[in-house]
């Protein structure tokens, strides 16, 4: 059961690339709430609450992949056989018995993180419970999928609010502008990277298996997921110029901004299956720049004090 247990994790949730991608967005939007609230006054703080805040949005992420595992259950049997869970070696029951365990950690720990955390800890469960009920509206989803990303990734805005309440206790509505804006930066490169990932070749395309661009086509796909990201770009320059940040931040956005926009034409150019999986390489790498250029150029403008 371990031993499957393991292998379906490295496949579907490696803890090494997830774990990374949390704790860089976890710093830099933790980072964020402390420079935005309490300004170049002192010095920012790390502290328990950015561990036990990271833990939390781990299971966060996890619960959130088996409820898509249960959702895409019937697809995924057909589209890929070859995974763990479709062989069988691990089972849905175990799956959800593994998301309980995860939602009860992130319940226990909210609460001990104090009353504006847990409360956005229940917003996002109950953000999740609704993804997982398809929003009670199923059969109109399957049939726009944009919409559907557009609604799904809603619950990215929820994460940075969370993140928010754990770094300075205090609850979301009380959120200043730099804070509400950069949510909808994460919001951008998850939609953009939503769409990448799901943009294939039109020779790389397989029968059953749903993606962005067999729905709209290769080089529609690809110019929405450079959108999202260029919309993020300008986002987060906004609340680089509302927290002072030096030029070189913003330079380096732009330079970001270059390279997917040099991705995308390459794409064009050549349309591969090399070439299409590196919008996906792309994008990912904007994500976890985007988190590593904000949270050094916090640490360099503010400090940086452990506790």
């Amino acid at each position: 059961m371990i031993k499957h247990f393991w292998a379906y994790l490295q496949e579907r949730f490696p803890l090494h690339a997830n774990g990374l991608l949390i704790v860089s967005y976890f710093t830099a939007n933790y980072l964020l709430a402390l420079g935005a609230v309490f300004g170049k006054s002192q010095p920012l703080e790390m502290s328990w609450r950015f561990a036990a805040g990271c833990l939390v949005l781990l299971f966060m992420f996890f619960h959130m992949r088996v409820i898509d595992e249960h959702k895409d259950y019937e697809q995924d049997r057909i589209v890929h056989p070859e995974r763990v869970l479709s062989r069988g070696l691990v089972t849905l029951k175990q799956l959800r018995n593994a998301g309980i365990v995860a939602v009860v950690a992130e319940v226990t720990l909210s609460l001990l993180l104090g009353v504006p955390a847990f409360v956005m800890c229940l917003v996002v469960l109950a953000f999740s419970w609704l993804i997982y009920k398809e929003f009670f509206i199923a059969e109109i989803l399957e049939r726009h999928l944009l919409a559907n990303a557009f609604i799904h990734l809603l619950i990215m805005p929820c994460y940075c609010l969370f993140v928010f309440s754990v770094a300075v206790d205090r609850s979301f509505w009380l959120a200043p502008m730099p804070i509400l804006l950069y949510a909808w930066v994460s919001y951008g490169v998850g939609f953009g990277y939503e769409v990448a990932r799901k943009t294939r070749a039109p020779a790389d395309e397989r029968e059953g298996l749903i993606t962005y661009s067999a729905v709209m086509g290769p080089y529609r796909s690809a110019f929405i997921s450079l959108l999202a990201l260029l919309f993020s770009g300008v986002v987060s320059m906004i609340v680089g110029a509302q927290m002072d940040f030096a030029w070189w931040y913003h330079a380096a956005v732009a330079a970001l901004l270059g390279v997917v926009v040099f991705g995308v034409l390459f794409f064009y150019i050549k349309t591969t299956g090399r070439t299409a999986a590196s919008l996906q390489i792309y994008a990912g790498m904007f994500i976890f720049a985007f988190d590593i250029l904000l949270a050094v150029e916090l640490i360099r403008s503010h400090g940086l004090t452990w506790s």
